[in-house]
Parts: structure tokens; sequence; C-alpha cells
């Protein structure tokens, strides 16, 4: 059974380690050698929750369950909270970042947009037979 849930959500838990590893650590990808382009961390924050909700779908809907209006504002409310902890650990965290309104704001855009285009998406690349 443990077995059967890591096969059927393994790509959400590795959409959760990248995220928690890009949030939570205090310089994931060397941001100072980056070009300082404004507003990139929250172009980021909206893609990584827009593809949490997206690997919810997309593993949900592979395993044989409808992608129902019901069960993608589910998956669209945890990655939401999965949002707001986030952002409320690195604030605890002693790691020199800080939660940010508008990065919580940017993953629920994120979201937002997710949740209209993720699933027609799933929908034709998942073939079922």
């Amino acid at each position: 059974m443990i077995k059967k849930f890591f096969l059927q959500w393994w790509p959400t838990g590795l959409v959760i380690c990248a995220i928690l590893y890009a949030t939570l650590n205090s310089d994931p990808v060397g941001a100072d050698e980056l070009p300082p382009i404004p507003y990139l961390d929250k172009l980021i924050h909206a893609i990584m929750f827009g593809g949490l909700f997206s690997a919810l779908c997309f593993d949900s809907y592979r395993s044989g369950s409808p992608l129902t209006l019901r069960r993608k504002l589910c998956f669209a409310l945890a990655a939401f909270i999965a949002g707001g902890l986030d952002e409320l650990w690195q604030d605890a965290l002693d790691n020199g970042r800080a939660a940010e309104l508008l990065d919580f704001a940017a993953d629920g855009a994120g979201i937002l947009i997710a949740f209209f285009t993720a699933p027609p998406a799933i929908r034709k690349v998942v073939k079922r037979h």
C-alpha cells in the first residue's frame, strides 16, 4: 500500500521537495550571481505553487480519478495552504529569509492560473484506455 502511494504520488513529492529546497534554503541557486530582474522571485513563486497544484491534478488523474471541480478546489486549497505555511517557515527559520505577503499573493496567482490551464493539458497528455 505504501509502495502504491509513492508510485502514484512521486511527481507531487518531487515538486514538494523542490519547493522546500528553493524556499527554505538561504541561497538555493546563488541568487547573488543572477542578474537583478524585478519581481523574478514572484514569478518563481507563481510557477512553484502553480506547479504543485498541477502535480496534484496530474497524479490524481493518471491514477484514474476524475478532475472534478470539488477535487480541483481541494487541490487548490492544499497548494494555497502550503504556500502560507512555506512563508511562515521562512519567517521562523534563521536563514536570512523572511515571509512576504507578495510572495504569498504570487503563490495564489500561480495556483489560479494553473487551476484553469493545467487540467485541460493533463487530460490531453494522459491517455486513458
